[in-house]
C-alpha cells in the first residue's frame, strides 16, 4: 500500500517538496537521510522529486530520521489510520 497525499490535500508533487525542504533545511544531504532511514539514496531522490509515491512507511522512517514523528501534523495521523486499517483487514472473499 502506497502513502496517498491526495488525503492531505497534497499533491505528490508538494509532500515531495515538503519532505526536500525539511532535509535541506537541516543542512543534511540525501546520502545522511537515506542512511539513517535504511533506504537507498536513490529511492529516496525519487520521493524528494515525486517520481515515485512514497509509502506510509516510507514517511514514517524519514520523519523519524529527522525527530519529526512527535510533530506530525494531525492530518497525516488522520490519513495513517484508514491505511493502517486496509492493511489489517482481511481480504475479500
Amino acid at each position: 500500500m502506497t502513502f496517498d497525499p491526495g488525503q492531505l490535500g497534497q499533491s505528490k508533487a508538494e509532500l515531495a517538496e515538503t519532505l526536500r525542504s525539511m532535509r535541506k533545511r537541516a543542512s543534511r544531504t540525501q546520502s545522511w537521510l537515506a542512511l539513517r532511514c535504511n533506504m537507498s539514496q536513490i529511492k529516496l531522490s525519487k520521493i524528494e522529486t515525486a517520481r515515485t509515491t512514497p509509502s506510509l512507511v516510507d514517511v514514517e522512517l524519514i520523519l523519524r530520521a529527522r525527530g519529526l514523528l512527535g510533530d506530525v501534523p494531525h492530518a497525516t495521523s488522520s490519513a495513517a489510520r484508514p491505511c493502517a486499517a486496509a492493511r489489517t483487514s482481511p481480504a475479500p472473499a
